[in-house]
């Protein structure tokens, strides 16, 4: 982008050398990333630039522009770069703070509502979202079963700011409540073991040696903390499977996503705890083994 004084550019000019710009340099979604990047530098949306599309932004909006585009070119994710992402039909809040919620994560959260919905006598669960991060899977289930009640916990003190946050500015707040600590831990406190109706997780499941191999915009600019699952990746399965059967009710539904070549290794983690039954491995849209589900016996 010339600052040359002859030369105005128009939104679409921007639009089109950014988009070329972010292909050149293996930038994702060049054409969509231009787009969200430009539309926060004007402070309007997607849509606004093509009914503007000649409109020549001031210079202080292109200098912001030019600096996102920096940034991204420096592999800088998009949604810390304008600090939201869409989950599940609704717009999140993310920062550095927060792994960045990715539509695979939406299988996860489409199987609870399924079963949920169609269980007999649970139309008012309580729900425990180990791991929450952004909040994107329990603000997604307290906005879609409005009985609901749950509880979102990680270890992370900035990750629960932020998630408190998406639930205050999604009208949900009232019906989550945000604890801070590792798994399970901090459920010595109320509600008691054996109270939740379905135990949901997408925890960290990238082996600590293969996190050098991630993409750039992963590795070097997303939590490491939500990303390192230990030597082989499954070690906060192995704790879920432990322990999760005691937070449950009878005939209680557990459910964690996983990478989708971890869905088998993950099933047979499970299978160890005798209390667990009923084993499932749910596809995503794409076909990809993508979620593990368990029932704790007795309902």
């Amino acid at each position: 982008m010339s600052q040359a004084a002859e030369k105005l550019w128009t939104i679409g000019d921007l639009l089109q050398w950014t988009s070329n710009f972010f292909t050149r340099n293996n930038i994702d979604e060049p054409r969509l990333s231009a787009e969200l990047l430009l539309a926060h530098a004007l402070g309007c949306n997607r849509m606004a630039l093509y009914t503007r599309y000649e409109h020549v932004p001031t210079t202080e909006q292109t200098a912001a522009f030019r600096e996102l585009v920096k940034r991204r070119r420096e592999n800088t994710p998009v949604a810390y770069l304008i600090g939201r992402t869409s989950f599940f039909s609704f717009d999140l809040a993310v920062s550095p703070a927060v792994l960045i919620p990715r539509p695979d994560t939406e299988t996860l959260v489409e199987q609870v509502i399924r079963i949920v919905r169609q269980i007999p006598g649970w139309e008012t669960p309580n729900i425990l979202d180990l791991g929450t991060g952004s909040g994107c899977i329990a603000i997604a289930l307290a906005k879609s079963l409005p009985g609901a009640q749950l509880v979102a916990s990680d270890v992370s003190p900035e990750a629960l700011t932020m998630a408190r946050a998406n639930a205050d500015s999604l009208a949900v707040a009232d019906r989550i409540r945000f604890i801070q600590g590792d798994l399970f831990a901090p459920l010595v406190q109320p509600p008691t073991p054996g109270a939740f109706h379905v135990i949901a997780a997408n925890p960290p499941y990238i082996a600590t040696g293969q996190l050098r191999e991630l993409m750039p915009q992963v590795r070097d600019h997303e939590p490491t903390l939500a990303l390192d699952g230990g030597p082989d990746g499954l070690d906060f399965y192995r704790r879920i499977g432990d322990e999760a059967a005691g937070f449950l009710i009878p005939g209680g539904l557990l459910i964690v996503e996983t990478a989708f070549n971890q869905t088998e290794q993950v099933r047979q983690l499970f299978q160890t705890n005798t209390q667990l039954g009923d084993m499932r491995i749910v596809t995503d849209a794409a076909g990809h083994p993508r979620c593990v589900l368990a029932r704790k016996a007795g309902g």
